[in-house]
Order: structure tokens, then sequence, then C-alpha cells
């Protein structure tokens, strides 16, 4: 045993001392860019079997300590890493090819860059390629179910209309943000789906802690598409393809089967029922639904040019985008120009411009355009004998049988509702390389906007016949402008590596608004000038101007361990000057373990161990509120003269809402095939800024204050494996993500919950989740005479509950918290197959364990309270009571109601539970030698359908809702909105 352990300390001892006896030189050379040639400034190089490294200077030289037979590994972000023997050599230069599957390991943070290496904070990133695949004129949409932890909604499907996001669930109860949005560096901007390359998703405070107050909910970094010095190229690409609308499990009845039921509802009234319902109405089947949601078009076409030269590089793009509403008269168009320029105007001095310009129309619809549809009678027909469409309305002596006498497709042919936009953003960045390690960075945006809208109501429909023609016009300007200077420097010494960054940044925004109404409008003059009433005029402008103070240190060794943190000052004119400024940390550690020696060789390739801890404010109290100061609105009248209200009580005391971020997570390879990213997260928001109701003896309704605590907590998973790689003629790549989360009212202040909505409520409460659903218990129905059941709650005298029991007495139940409003765990799964030039995408997302309030329900679903109105067709499953004994689950149907059956309940509250094939997409791109004789680089042709299946038990027309509240809509509250489509479309794409 002793002699075993002589000769292995010897073997150590010489494995250590044998490399030093051999002699070590210095190493000199250059590392450069096939693309360009030029130096690549920054790049790693690494003596392998040591811990001995360097980087290069700004032209790409470099000079090593290394042996004449040691191995040189070269390495930069965005580029391939290649292995160099020394070979005995002094000069050893190297060339770097571009790979393409390197640049997503760039994360682009807003601030600075990092690859995925250095970052310790949790962020995803997406590229240009993962987005695409679907079809829309957001990019939000196109994340859906692709990113952990990131939720997206589309809470309607109008043309146009972007999708909602949360990060890590709502994180407030009353002033939730949705995530900020930085783009090429900068806060806002303007943005096309067809430029971007990429997007980050920063989730924890860690890495959103350098944007204070205006990240609560996250940040979206979106960098666009810049021209490179080697190649130039000009790209084209051409999208056409059709919309249906999706109804999922909804769908009304058809004039024979509605007949039947209406019989049952007039019950021994035959005689009653036949003279209301003649007989042949039940031959008559007019589908409403088909003829105003018809097939839209959707049209995208876009050129780009792209290149450089020696000193500059260039990006222009054109975009035109046009997409059909399948409802009648609506729809959207866009058109954006954009450029992104660069100037090395010296060695040590860098310029990049970026210029954007997007214009757009929509057309959008009433409320009453997506109901009527479904609520008309089939019996009901909108055209005359002689092909024209009617006008209705109660006057009219024509037979209608609906109740609504109006007809959606004769007002739409003069109804109108309109808006225009207009937005002009232009950003400049001047870098100067002050030494190689010490930089000096100017970043200014100018922001402008307008936008109007227009309604109309046309003296020849029934909307505006009283009024002989109504006309609301309103116009909203903004200018917006950001200026950031940054010192920033880095310096390695030896296994240390140090770079930081302090900065500056100032703000300011002007916004105003000016809206009008008159009436008397003659037919075909459609302006404000040509009305001989006036009815109201309105306006207001808004002033705000922000001051911020940012730094960044970020520290590694040896290239395995890594620390960053972050500080920012913000200060808001919103809260008192004792309160003003907010103060928000971050800080975030990484290791590197697979780089340890003792990790050895196995499955696993790559280990990374991280955790984070930091802080973000929120001040949205809406921009034109100061809650520290109480103040007067003087938008209402009394006896003919102005007069002003107080409607807010001041809170001399309110302060930032904080959210305090805790992290810890692993990244990992399996085989050098199979990428794992795990993440578990904590985030508290404290002192929510919440509106108290106030006693009415005060005088004021309500008073916003810091009153609470929130808390969400979740864990998410994401997969990526190349099952086959692609060094075989086939590959298949597959990546899944799921989200879990769960939130928590910690406190609420000197309440112990608070209630939301009415009819259909929600409560938060302490102890519960952030959001429940507050209804009356529904029961089903009484087998013995079909009548409603709910579950009425008696209390003894101390409010305790001594027993439940059924009851058909509606205002015998008692609200009571029954299902939780947002998500459990959400995700996606994406199949990416490729053989030689064919590819094949598809994208699966879902969502699981939140209730949805079907509210449209008690309309179509109400058991004979709206006879004048359509019924739906029952699910599977769903059965209605017809004699004593019946086990069903609807009422009796009965003319009027039965007993306020359709009233508001549980029983309208269904799972919001679906899987959704989001995206398949199948593509061809043509041989290079096919191409090359007429002057393509690459030509690719592809067919998409997007929205192709949901399945969801869900009894309406879409189970996605709202995320966050609305002024009008709770969320998840499904009242009937404006329905999503199906898409089929083809695009070609050419490069020159």
């Amino acid at each position: 045993m002793i002699q075993t352990f002589i000769r292995r300390v010897l073997i150590l001892l010489l494995v250590i001392i044998a490399p030093n006896l051999k002699a070590q030189s210095l190493v000199n050379g250059r590392v450069i860019s096939s693309e360009d040639g030029e130096g690549l400034p920054g790049a790693t190089i690494v003596v392998v079997g040591s811990s001995v490294g360097t980087v290069t200077d700004l032209e790409g030289n470099y000079s090593i300590e290394a042996k004449g037979d040691d191995v040189l590994v070269f390495s930069f972000v965005g580029f391939a890493s290649t292995r160099e023997a020394i070979g005995g050599r002094s000069v050893v230069d190297v060339t770097l090819e571009p790979d393409a599957s390197e640049l997503s390991e760039v994360v682009v943070m807003g601030y600075s860059i990092k690859s995925r290496q250095e970052i310790s904070a949790s962020a995803s990133t997406l590229g240009s390629d993962d987005l695409q695949n679907v079809t829309s004129s957001n990019v939000e949409s196109m994340l859906q179910g692709k990113v952990a932890g990131v939720s997206v909604t589309t809470s309607t499907g109008a043309p146009g209309s972007a999708a909602e996001i949360r990060i890590r669930g709502v994180n407030s109860l009353t002033a939730d943000r949705a995530p900020l949005v930085v783009v090429d560096g900068m806060i806002g901007g303007t943005y096309q789906p067809n430029d971007v390359e990429s997007v980050t998703i920063l989730k924890d405070a860690a890495a959103t802690a350098l944007y204070g107050s205006l990240a609560s909910g996250g940040v979206m970094v979106v960098t666009t598409k810049v021209g490179t010095k080697k190649n130039s190229e000009i790209e084209f690409s051409a999208t056409l393809g059709q919309k249906r609308i999706t109804t999922g499990n909804f769908s009304v009845m058809n004039g024979a089967d509605l007949y039947e039921v209406q019989k049952v509802m007039w019950g021994t009234n035959t005689v009653g029922f036949l003279n209301q319902r003649p007989s042949n109405l039940e031959d008559q089947n007019f589908n409403w639904v088909d003829e105003v949601y018809q097939p839209g078009m959707l049209q995208n076409y876009y050129v780009a040019a792209r290149g450089g030269s020696e000193n500059s590089t260039y990006a222009v793009s054109l975009d035109y985008y046009n997409e059909d509403g399948t409802l009648v008269n609506t729809g959207y168009e866009r058109i954006s120009f954009r450029t992104n320029l660069g100037f090395q105007i010296k060695d040590n001095i860098n310029l990049k411009t970026n210029f954007s310009v997007v214009q757009s129309d929509s057309n959008q619809d009433f409320w009453d355009w997506r109901y009527d549809p479904f609520l008309n009678l089939p019996w009901d027909n909108p055209y005359a004998d002689d092909g024209s469409v009617k006008y209705i309305d109660n006057t009219t002596s024509l037979e209608w049988y609906g109740r609504d006498k109006r007809n959606v497709l004769h007002t739409a042919q003069y109804n109108y509702n309109k808006n225009k936009s207009l937005a002009m953003t232009g950003n400049v960045f001047l870098t100067i390389d002050m030494t190689e390690w010490l930089s000096l960075e100017s970043r200014t945006m100018v922001s402008l906007f307008d936008s109007g809208y227009e309604t109309f109501y046309d003296p020849r429909t029934k909307d505006g016949k009283a009024s002989n023609g109504t006309l609301t016009s309103s116009d909203n300007s903004s200018r917006d402008a950001i200026s950031t200077l940054i010192l920033r420097g880095s310096k390695n010494i030896g296994k240390h590596s140090v770079g930081a960054f302090v900065g500056v940044e100032g703000a300011s925004y002007y916004a105003e608004y000016l809206n009008a109404s008159a009436r008397n409008i003659p037919i075909g003059l459609n302006v404000l000038d040509a009305a001989a009433e006036p009815v109201s005029v309105g306006g207001s402008n808004v002033t705000s101007t922000r001051m911020s103070f940012l730094s960044e240190l970020n520290y590694s060794y040896a290239g395995k361990y890594f620390l960053t943190g972050v500080f920012r000052t913000d200060g808001s004119s919103k809260f008192s000057p004792n309160n003003r400024w907010g103060y928000f940390p971050g800080v975030s550690a990484s290791w590197l373990i697979s780089e340890e020696d003792f990790f050895g060789e196995g499955p696993i390739t790559f280990m990374k161990a991280r955790a984070s801890y930091g802080e973000v404010g929120n001040d949205n109290v809406g921009s034109t509120y100061f809650p520290y100061l109480s103040y007067y609105d003087l938008s209402t009248n009394y006896n003919g003269s102005p007069a002003g209200t107080i409607p807010l009580l001041a809170d001399r005391q309110i302060t930032w809402e904080t959210v305090v971020s805790r992290n810890v997570g692993v990244d990992m390879s399996l085989f050098d095939r199979i990428n794992v990213t795990l993440d578990y997260y904590q985030n508290s928001t404290k002192d929510m800024l919440l509106r108290v109701q106030l006693p009415l003896s005060i005088g004021y309704e309500e008073q916003l204050r810091n009153a609470g605590e929130v808390k969400n907590q979740g864990v998410e998973l994401a997969v990526n494996a190349d099952i086959l790689k692609s060094t075989s003629k086939f590959s298949w790549n597959s990546g899944f993500n799921i989200s879990w989360n769960k939130s928590e009212i910690v406190s609420l202040g000197d309440d112990d919950e608070l209630y939301f909505g009415t009819g259909a409520q929600q409560i938060s409460e302490v102890g519960g989740s952030l959001r429940q659903w507050y209804l009356p218990k529904w029961l089903g129905v009484n087998p013995d005479d079909g009548s409603p059941l709910w579950e009425k709650v008696n209390r003894d005298a101390d409010g305790n509950v001594i027993s439940r029991e059924a009851t058909s007495v509606y205002s015998q139940a008692e609200y009571q918290a029954v299902g939780d409003v947002l998500p459990k765990f959400y995700g996606g799964w994406t199949n990416s197959f490729a053989y030689k030039g064919i590819s094949l995408n598809v994208l699966l997302s879902y969502q699981f364990g939140n209730k949805v309030y079907h509210s449209a329900r008690q309309l179509f679903d109400s058991d004979g309270a709206y006879p004048e109105y359509n019924l739906m067709n029952l699910q599977d499953g769903w059965s209605r009571w017809e004699k004593p004994g019946d086990e069903a689950t609807h009422p009796l149907p009965v003319r009027g109601g039965n007993q306020q059956s359709n009233a508001v309940s549980s029983r309208y509250l269904e799972d919001g539970d679906y899987i959704r094939l989001r995206n398949v997409s199948l593509g061809y791109a043509f041989p290079r030698d096919m191409i090359s004789a007429i002057g393509l680089q690459s030509l690719n042709l592809s067919l998409s359908a997007d929205n192709l299946i949901t399945w969801t038990k869900f009894s309406g027309l879409d189970p996605e809702t709202r995320i966050s509240a609305s002024e009008y809509e709770l969320p998840g509250f499904q009242d009937f909105k404006y329905p999503i489509s199906k898409q089929y479309l083809i695009k070609l794409t050419a490069k020159f």
C-alpha cells in the first residue's frame, strides 16, 4: 500500500514539474476574420491544458508565453473556435470563420454585449431564424411558446394588434407592467419583424436592474440587422396568404335546431308559440357568421440592401405589410423604412446611426359587429328580395325576429372606426477608444409619434340616424428624447479580467391630446367643419423628465468564475421630493464547473451554475397622476360653468413599488448535443402601489398607497437537443420548455382582501393566489324539476360556516373563491427536421391550470332568458333537462329564463387549458449550383400554416384571454373577442 502511494505521488509530481522543465518562449500573432480580413479585438487565446490565456488588442494582435509543442485554442463570439499547434513557431496567425450556430451564444444586454459563457443572470436569446416561421405584424406574437418563463397571450385577433407578454408572472395588482422594449441599445424605438436580428429576454433583476424603474416587468432587447464589410447582398422576400377565423368549440344553432329548443321554451302554449314562431321558420337558415366573417388576404413584401466598405457599413430596408381582417370592413396596413449605418471615422472613433419611419393605417371594428353575427337569429335575412342590404331599426316594418333591430352588413357599409399613425425614430451612437482599455460612448435617441383616431356614424345607419350623423376625431402626438453617456473600461491581468462602466442618462417626454365631436354631418362630408352642431371638445398635455445614473462591474478569474454587479439610480417626479429617488442594485455570479480539472470526461460536457439577486422599481401610476399631491379635475361642469373635483386623496409618504428578485440556475450540455437550462426564481413585490377604496364620509373615493406584498415563485426548464446531427443527410432538432409559476398575496396593508370587478368578480386575499374568481358556486341542475342549483352557505352569528346546502334561489347563493385566474404552467415544444435542402418546422404551445369566465354564455347559453338571441350548440357531454330523474348539465329552457339560471356564477367558469399547433412550416432551399447562374446567393421557398388546431375543452372561440387587468376588462374574462385566424401562407426569399 505504501509503495503504491509513493508511486502515485511521484507520478503526480512528474505531471506537475515536467511541463515546466521544457523551455517557454513568447509566441506572437494576429487573429483576423475571414469575412473582411480585419483583426478581431477581444479574441481569446488559451494554452490547452493550462490556465494560461490572453486576449487580442484592438488590431487583433496577441502575445502569449507558451512552449514549442503546445496547442493554442482561438475563440471569438460569433466565430467557430479553432486549435492551432505551435510546432516550434514564434509567430502563429489565425483566421476565424463565422459560425452561425455560435451567434446565438452572444447575449445583447442593451448597455453591453456578453458571451453566453460570461453571463451570470437569467436571459434567453432567439435569432431571426427562430422567429420567422410564424408570420405576424409584431414580434411579440412570434415569441409564443418559444421562451421559458415568458407568457404570450393573443387577447384579440384584430389585424395589427400586438400580443400581451408577461415575464415570470404578474408582479403587481394595479400597477402591473409589460416588459420594457429596448431597440438597438436604446429604450423604446420602432422595429419590424423582418429587420430583427435577435431578441433577448432579460428575466431576473440582476439583468434588468440597469433599467431601474422601467424594468419591473422584465426587458425585451431587440437587435436589428446591420451590414458587414465583406459581403454585400440584396434580400427580397414576398409573403402571400389567406386568413380564416377559428371558432374553436363554439357554434350557434341552425334554424331547425333553434326552432325545436324554442318550442320547448314555450311549453304548453302551442298557440302562442306558433303565433310568434310560424312553422316555416324551421326551414329558414341564414348563416350570419359566414356572411360577416369572410376570408382575408395577408401580404408582406420586404427588400433590403446590406454591405460595406473598408470604413463603413450599411443596411437599408423597406417593408410593406397588409392584413385584411376576417371581420367585415376591418384591416391593417403598414409601410416602414429603416437605415442602419456605421462609419469608422478614425482608427479609434466609430459612429453608428439608425433611422426608422413607420406609417400605419387600421380599420377597427365596433363591438356589436363582433357579437351580432352570432347573436342574430338564423330566421332573419339581411338582404332584400332584390339583393340589396336591408336597413333595420325599431321603426321598420320589415319582418325581423331578433331583439336588436340592426343589420351589421348595412352598418359596415357606412360607419367606420379608423386609426392612422406615423412614428419616426433616430439613434446616434458615438464610440471613442481613448486607450486600449478605456472608451467613451454616447447614445442619443429622438422619437416623434403622431396618431389620429376617427369614428363616424353615418346618418343613413341606425347608429347615426338620431344624431343625423356623428363624427368624433382625436389626435395624439408625442416627443421622446433619451441621451446616455457611458465611460467603459476593461483590463486583463494574468488570469484576472475586469470590466466596468459608469453612465448617466437623461430623458424627456412630452405628449398632447386633442379630441372633438360633432353631429348633423351632411352625407359625404366627413369633416368637423361640415358639422352643424358641435358636441364636445377636450384635450390635455403632459410633460415628464427622468434622470438616471447607472454602473456595472464585471470580474472573471481564469475563465471559470464570473461576478457581475450593477447599480442604477432613478428619479421620478411622481413622488414627493423626499421619496423621489429610487436605488436599484443587482448582483450575479456564475461558476463554469466544466472548466475545473476535477470535472473529467463524461456525458456532461458543459456545466455552469448561476445565482443572482436584484431589485427594480415601479412608478406605474399613470402618466397624469402625481399621487403625493391632491389635484383638481376640471373636465366637468356645474350649472353650466366649469367645475373642479378632487378625485384622489394625496399620500405624502407614497414611494416606489419594489420588485426583489432571486434566481438560481444551471446550464449544461450532454453529449455535446443536448442543452439544458434550469432556473428557480422568487420575485417579491413590496410596497405595492394600490388604489385603496376610502369610506364615503371622507369625501374621496380612493387613495393611492403603498400597501402589501406579492410573491411569485417558479421553475423554468428549457431543453434543446440535436437528436440527429446535421453531419448526416438528415437532422432533427427538438426544443421543449415549461414554466411553473405560483403567486401568493403576502399582505395587503390594512386589508385582508381586495375585490375587483362588478358582477363577475375577482378577489385577492392574504394567503391566496394573486387573483381568484369570486362567484356564486354553481351546483348543477335539480333532477326533479330541472331548476338551477347554487350553493347556500349557512353561518352562525359570528360568521363561521356551519353548513352548506343547495338552493334554487339565486339571491341565497354566496360569493366565494372558486378558481385561479392565472395559469399554473405554460410553455412550448418545437421540432425542426432537415434533409438536404428540405426543412420542416413544427411548433406547439400550451397552457394549463387557469379558469376562464366565459361571459358570452350568459347570452348564448341562457336557458331561454333571451329568446330573441340565437343559442350555442351544446358541447360533448352537455345535456338539457327534459323529465324528472334526468341528470343534466343544463336546466329546463323556459321562455324568459329559468329562475335566473344565467346569472353570474361559476356555471360559466371553465378550464382555460389548451395545446395549440401554433405553426407548421415546410421550406426548400434551392441548390447553390442551380441558382448561381442567375446571380443568386440563395433562394428559399416555404409554405406555412398558423393556429391550425387547438385542443381544449373550453366552449368558446378561444381559451386565450387577457393576462393583465384593463380599465374595461378583468384578466381571464372571455366576453366575445375578435376571433383569431388560421393562416395559410407561401413565402419566397431571395438573396443576390
